[in-house]
C-alpha cells in the first residue's frame, strides 16, 4: 500500500468486527516495528498481544470492574506526571465540545464500545521497565505508531487507547507481564465493523490549526 494512503487511512476504530487477526500476522508486525529508533538503541519495549480465550476472560472482568467503578491505577500515573499545561488541556476541552456537539444524545455507543474494549479480536500492550527515563516514554510511542502504520498497511485497523490500560493488576493476571514492567499503552487490532454507527467519519475530530503547533526558523 502506498505510504500516504497508509497513513490518511489511520483512525480510531472504536468497534471491530467479529473476524479473527492471524496470530502470525500480528508477530509479523511487531518484528518490523523492532526497526523503530530508540535513544542509544535502548530499546526498552515489550510487546504481549492477547486474543482468543484469554482475552474474552479479561474482557469479562474488565467490563465488571468498570460496572463496579472501580478505580483506575495506571502504571504510567506513578511515572509521570498528569497535571496538563494550558496547550494540550484546551484541546482536551475542544474535543469534550465536540463529543457532546456530534454525539447528539449517543454517548451509550462510545461507552459500550469502550466498556467492551472495542470488541477487538486482539490488543497489544505495550511496555517499558518501570524504571525508566522520560525517553523510554518518547521511544515506546514511536513503537507504537510503527505497529499502527504496520497494521493498517496489512489491511488491519486499529485502536490505541488510554481505557485499555486502566486496570493493569487484572492485565497482569491474564498477560503474566511481570511487576517490573510497566503497561504503558495498548492497542486494539482488527478489521473495522463497517455497518457499526460508532465508526461513522461523523465523529472523526478535527486537529489544531497548523499555524498553532509550527513554526519555521530561519
Amino acid at each position: 500500500m502506498d505510504f500516504e494512503e497508509v497513513f490518511n487511512k489511520e483512525r480510531a476504530t472504536r468497534k471491530f468486527s467479529t473476524r479473527k487477526v492471524d496470530d502470525e500476522l500480528i508477530k509479523e508486525i511487531i518484528k518490523k516495528a523492532q526497526q523503530s529508533p530508540s535513544l542509544l538503541n535502548s530499546q526498552p519495549w515489550r510487546a504481549y498481544a492477547i486474543t482468543g480465550g484469554a482475552l474474552l476472560k479479561l474482557k469479562r472482568e474488565n467490563k465488571a470492574y468498570i460496572a463496579r467503578k472501580a478505580p483506575v491505577s495506571e502504571d504510567f500515573s506513578t511515572m509521570l506526571s498528569i497535571d496538563w499545561s494550558t496547550f494540550p488541556s484546551q484541546n482536551m476541552s475542544n474535543m469534550g465540545a465536540f463529543v457532546t456537539y456530534f454525539l447528539h444524545n449517543k454517548t451509550e455507543l462510545f461507552e459500550n464500545a469502550n466498556n467492551n474494549m472495542f470488541y477487538a479480536p486482539a490488543i497489544i500492550f505495550l511496555t517499558i521497565p518501570q524504571k525508566s527515563p522520560a525517553w523510554s516514554v518518547f521511544d515506546l510511542g514511536i513503537f507504537a505508531q510503527s505497529i499502527m502504520l504496520l497494521a493498517i498497511n496489512r489491511g488491519l485497523d486499529t485502536m490505541p487507547a488510554h481505557s485499555l490500560v486502566a486496570y493493569p493488576d487484572l492485565i497482569r493476571k491474564y498477560t503474566n507481564i511481570p511487576d517490573d514492567e510497566a503497561i504503558g499503552m495498548a492497542i486494539a487490532i482488527g478489521y473495522a465493523d463497517k455497518a457499526a454507527e460508532v465508526n461513522s467519519p461523523t465523529y472523526i475530530p478535527g486537529r489544531v490549526p497548523f499555524d498553532k503547533i509550527f513554526k519555521l526558523i530561519k
